[in-house]
Order: C-alpha cells, then structure tokens, then sequence
C-alpha cells in the first residue's frame, strides 16, 4: 500500500469489526436452539385469550444442567405448559413452578436446519463485507473525480479493498465451518 492510498484502511477496519461481530454470533448458536425455539413458539388459550409462553412464564437455557428450566409466573398454568410439552414429546418433571425440561437428543434434520441459519447469518455478513468494501472504492472514486488522487492511487485502493474482501470472507468461512462442525459433530 502506497503512502498515498489509505482509503483501503477503511475497509480493513469496517470488516475487522464485522469479523468480530459475526464471530460473537456464532459463539451463541448452539444445538438446543432447536429445541429453545420451540418453546418460545408456543401458545395458549387462556380466559379466551391467546397468550405466549414468555407472557405466563420465563424460559432459562441451564446449558451445565442439560435441561431447560420453565418458571411459571402462576402454577395455575403449569397444566397448559405440560400439554404443549406432551404433544412436542418432551421429558419434565413438575416441581412447584418450576418445569425442569430435558433436552433431547437431536436428530440430522433438526441440526440441518440450525446449519441453514448460520448459512444465512454467513450470507447477510458476507453481504455486509461486500458493502463495507465498497465504501472506500466509491470514496476513492469520487476523489478521482475532485482531482484530490490520480487514477493510479484509485486503482490500488480498489485492488486493497478487494484483497482485503477476500480474506475477510475466508476467514468468515472459516469460522462457519469451524461451527458447523461444532453443532454437527461425529
């Protein structure tokens, strides 16, 4: 990089902190998210009325404990909980308000579909990158155009920006693949 091109450090920085931002991501996918979503979908018919879980109770991921702990707000409700749990063929056991859900084995196909969301997030952050590459680009660009840099500076910025781009995103599969494996395992 020439002394005269520094709008590639733009991109560099732009996609550093999209590195870190995306690796923080990752850290909080786990294989009981399956399981996490379900719960949180869950819905009741209460007075007539359609409530959410999150509405009669508060669900806790015991990640050490291998379980979900469910505090009902009301024990009144614990019946209503326990129904939906039978009919998502869930293990518990009832203990005042609390509902101590055990959390089951998962199959290929429930993984596959926490892999498709971190395909995603992977997909939205790479499209991030490509934003935050382009940034610089076009800056450099408009500065041809002001006369402020020659052609020559212009082109180094776009072939910085664009080798940076290119290692940032194989770092981003990098770490993709790392999780997958993770969530996968054997």
């Amino acid at each position: 990089m020439s002394p005269l091109e520094n709008y590639s450090i733009q991109a560099l920085n732009l996609l550093e902190g999209l590195i870190i931002e995306y690796e923080e991501t990752m850290k909080n996918i786990r294989r009981d998210d399956v399981t996490l979503k379900e719960l949180k979908k869950l819905r009741f018919t209460i007075n007539n009325r359609i409530r959410k879980i999150s509405d009669i109770a508060e669900i806790k991921n015991e990640i050490h404990e291998n379980r979900f702990k469910i505090i009902v707000f009301n024990s009144d409700y614990n019946e209503f909980i326990t129904s939906e749990l039978d009919e998502l063929k869930l293990s518990y056991n009832v203990d005042g308000q609390f509902i101590l859900v055990k959390k089951p084995n998962y199959n290929y196909n429930q993984l596959m579909t926490i892999v498709d969301d971190i395909e995603k997030k992977k997909n939205k952050i790479l499209s991030k990158c490509t934003k935050a590459k382009l940034e610089p680009v076009l800056r450099a660009r408009n500065a041809v155009e002001n006369e402020f840099i020659d052609q020559a500076v212009q082109r180094e910025t776009s072939n910085n920006c664009q080798k940076i781009f290119e290692e940032k995103e194989e770092k981003i599969k990098r770490i993709t693949l790392k999780k997958i494996k993770e969530l996968l395992g054997k």
